[in-house]
C-alpha cells in the first residue's frame, strides 16, 4: 500500500475516534474542557515517545514556525472545545460535517497559494462536497423535542439557536488546516519532524491549564477523576490524527488539495456510520443523500487526474 494512503487512512480513523469520544463524554458526564486540557499534555508526551524528540529541550523560540505554533496552540484549545460542543449539541454526524466543512477553505488556499491543480473534475468534486455538507446539516422537521443544555427544544429551534457553533467550527478548522499546510510546505517542516505540532500541543496545554487554574482559584472548577481518564483516552488518537496527516502531507506524490478533501469527507462518512452503529443516531433522507454525495466527491477529488486522463 502507498505510504501516503496508509497515513491518510490512519489519520481518518484517529480523527473519527476523537469525534465519537466527545459524544461518549456527554453521556458519561465528563467535563469536556478538563479532558481537553489534559489531552494536550498527553499529546506532548505521546509525541516525545513516538519521535524521541521534543522542541522544549532546545531553543524553540528560534524556530521559523515559533509564532505559528503559538497561534496554532491557541486555536487548538479554543477550537477543540467548540468542536466538542457542536458534536454534543448536534450529534456525531452533523458535528463532524460542521468541522470538515473546512475543506472549502483549506483546498481553496492550496490551489490559490501553492498553485496546485484545479481541473474540472476536482472542482465538480468540491461543489458536490459543499452540497453534501449542506444536505447533512439540514435539520429534521419539528416534532420530537430534545434536551439540550437542560432545555427542551425542537430540532429547528436547536439549529437556529446553536447555528453559530457550526460557523465557528467551520472557520477555526479551516484556519488550522491552512496553518498546518503552510508550515509543512513553506518551512520545510517534514512530517517525520513532529516538533511543530508537539510545540503547538504544549502551548494549548499551557493556555488551557492557566485558565483552568484561574477557575479553580475562584472555586468555579475542580479536578474530576472522570475528566482525567477522559483526557488520557483522548490524547493518543488526537496526536496521531494530526501526526499522520502531516506525514501524508509530507509525501511528494500527494497534493494537499487531494489529501485534505479526502481526509475530511472520509471522516464524515466513517463518523456517520460509527454514530449509527454505536449511538443509533438517525439520519433523515436528505442527510443520507448528503453522506452518499460525500462519498462521490471523495472519488472525484482524490482521483481527478486519473479520471481526466481516462476522459
Amino acid at each position: 500500500m502507498d505510504a501516503g494512503l496508509l497515513y491518510l487512512i490512519l489519520s481518518v480513523v484517529s480523527s473519527s475516534i476523537l469525534i465519537l469520544l466527545f459524544k461518549v463524554f456527554e453521556r458519561k458526564g465528563v467535563s469536556t474542557f478538563q479532558a481537553i486540557v489534559i489531552n494536550y499534555l498527553v499529546c506532548v508526551l505521546t509525541g516525545y515517545v513516538v519521535t524521541q524528540d521534543s522542541p522544549f529541550t532546545r531553543d524553540f523560540w528560534n524556530e521559523p514556525w515559533f509564532l505559528f505554533g503559538i497561534g496554532l496552540g491557541l486555536c487548538f484549545i479554543i477550537g477543540f472545545n467548540i468542536v466538542a460542543k457542536t458534536v454534543q449539541v448536534f450529534g456525531v454526524t452533523v458535528g463532524s460535517v460542521a468541522q470538515k466543512m473546512s475543506l472549502l477553505l483549506s483546498v481553496t488556499f492550496a490551489i490559490i497559494y501553492f498553485n496546485e491543480s484545479a481541473n474540472l473534475i476536482k472542482i465538480i468534486g468540491l461543489v458536490l462536497a459543499f452540497a453534501a455538507i449542506i444536505l447533512t446539516n439540514i435539520p429534521a422537521k419539528d416534532g420530537e423535542v430534545e434536551q439540550v443544555g437542560g432545555d427542551s427544544i425542537t430540532p429547528k429551534e436547536k439549529f437556529s439557536k446553536y447555528f453559530y457553533l457550526i460557523v465557528l467550527t467551520f472557520g477555526i478548522s479551516g484556519f488550522l488546516e491552512i496553518i498546518i499546510q503552510y508550515v509543512e510546505k513553506e518551512m520545510e517542516s517534514q512530517g517525520e519532524d513532529a516538533s511543530f505540532i508537539i510545540f503547538a500541543f504544549g502551548v494549548a496545554f499551557i493556555l488551557g491549564g492557566l485558565y483552568w487554574l484561574s477557575q479553580m482559584m475562584r472555586g468555579k472548577m475542580k479536578l474530576e477523576r472522570k475528566s482525567l481518564v477522559g483526557g488520557l483516552v483522548l490524547g493518543v488518537p488526537n496526536f496521531f490524527s494530526l501526526y499522520f496527516l502531516m506525514l501524508a502531507l509530507g509525501q511528494p506524490q500527494w497534493e494537499a488539495s487531494v489529501i485534505l478533501p479526502v481526509s475530511n469527507v472520509g471522516i464524515i462518512g466513517l463518523a456517520a456510520v460509527a454514530a449509527y452503529v454505536v449511538f443509533r443516531e438517525r439520519l433523515s433522507f436528505l442527510n443520507v443523500i448528503g453522506a452518499l454525495l460525500a462519498m462521490v466527491s471523495i472519488l472525484l477529488i482524490g482521483f481527478s487526474d486519473e479520471l481526466i486522463q481516462l476522459i
